[in-house]
């Protein structure tokens, strides 16, 4: 018998304006000290200031210390500064690595931690197949709520990744899902067109990835095809309406994620990033064709759905890999690790970190380090 679970996202606002909706959650949520995180990208940007003005008196404090892959030291300095502000609730805006900093920064203070050091022994450790320890947290965290400006998709879970002498460790807790989301179409205009589309990217990877879970479900099935629909229709576009679908998408390419595990081209990706300093959403677009490459004669019926998708007509499986990298390249984004910096000198320890990277263990196909090898040459 199987068993779903529904997401722990609790709302999720959509349309122009949706940042209105802030001050009135915070208000069902009885919070009134309020530390907003940000991006040195978006001091003095409209999107920023949309947030600060919807939150109004309730803003204690505004954070931009946020760090890509989130190294330890971009948390201690924001466990310093939550231990001293004392919020009662954070609000995001940004992308994937605000709100994994965000989740840190909850876990932190919920547990007591006085640095990201103490944070660590949170942190999951896994050994390949099947040897698996994810603690929980002792305490409640203080809620989140999210205003993304990209399209990675992090405010949906309650995991978050935080990088340590080159290592991204992965980190989980359901209650550390952002309580609510707000997906405005404006806060997305000042996102750079490449940053945007990579990210976009992510989130094809978040839905093609559950698709070709070893466990589907219905919902997992319907919402991400749906979310490859939109993607493929609307990362292109430029206008509100588009944005706005892509958005959308995103949130569909993540419902159900603690059902359905993601795979190789998020487990390898992580540890690309965090090793060689490549966005999340460029990992996603030099290592999913590749993956998909050796999913073909495991699930040839769902690759054919998703060969059919991109192709605008009935397409098979064996199509599929090769479509998804013209989708990729065709948005002017690279498609192999050479064009990123990524050497092959960097293969052996980005394989071996891969292989304590749980989500590799839910791909439909089983590897060792050598296969993760083999696919890092492949995709240079």
């Amino acid at each position: 018998m199987a068993a779903f679970a529904l997401p722990a996202t609790e709302r999720v606002f959509s349309g122009d304006d949706a940042v209105s909706g802030l001050s009135s959650e915070l208000e069902r949520l009885d919070r009134s000290r309020v530390l907003v995180l940000s991006t040195p990208s978006l001091q003095d940007t409209r999107a920023e200031s949309l947030v600060v003005q919807a939150i109004g008196d309730a803003c204690v404090s505004v954070s931009r210390g946020a760090a890509q892959h989130v190294p330890l030291a971009a948390v201690d300095a924001l466990i310093e500064l939550g231990s001293r502000v004392a919020p009662d609730a954070i609000v995001t805006v940004g992308g994937g690595s605000v709100t994994d900093a965000a989740k840190a920064l909850a876990a932190a203070l919920a547990d007591g931690c006085t640095d990201a050091g103490q944070l660590r022994r949170m942190r999951i450790v896994f050994e390949y197949p099947d040897s698996l320890q994810m603690p929980s947290l002792g305490a409640d965290p203080v809620p989140l709520l999210s205003v993304p400006t990209t399209l990675s998709a992090a405010e949906y879970d309650g995991i978050f990744g935080m990088t340590c002498d080159g290592t991204k460790d992965l980190y989980s807790d359901r209650r550390l899902t952002p309580r609510s989301v707000f997906l405005d179409p404006r806060v997305t205009h000042e996102t750079p067109r490449d940053l945007w589309r990579a990210s976009g990217i992510r989130a094809l990877d978040h839905a093609i990835e559950i698709y070709l879970s070893k466990a589907p479900t219905p919902i997992t099935d319907a919402a991400s095809l749906h979310a490859l629909r939109l993607l493929v229709g609307h990362l292109a576009g430029d206008d509100d309406a588009s944005r706005l679908a892509c958005l959308q998408a995103a949130w569909l390419s993540m419902i159900g994620v603690e059902n359905v595990t993601l795979g190789l081209s998020h487990g390898i990706g992580h540890q690309i990033g965090a090793r060689c300093g490549v966005p999340h959403g460029v990992t996603s677009c030099v290592m999913l064709p590749t993956v998909l490459e050796r999913m073909v004669e495991v699930m040839p019926a769902r690759l054919a759905d998703i060969a059919t998708i991109l192709a605008g007509e009935a397409a098979d499986a064996a199509r599929a890999p090769e479509l998804v990298r013209t989708f990729i390249a065709r948005l002017g984004l690279p498609t192999r690790l050479g064009e990123v910096g990524v050497r092959e000198d960097d293969f052996e320890l980005i394989a071996e970190d891969a292989m304590h990277d749980f989500v590799v263990a839910f791909s439909p196909v089983s590897v060792n380090r050598e296969d993760v090898i083999e696919l890092l040459v492949r995709a240079g």
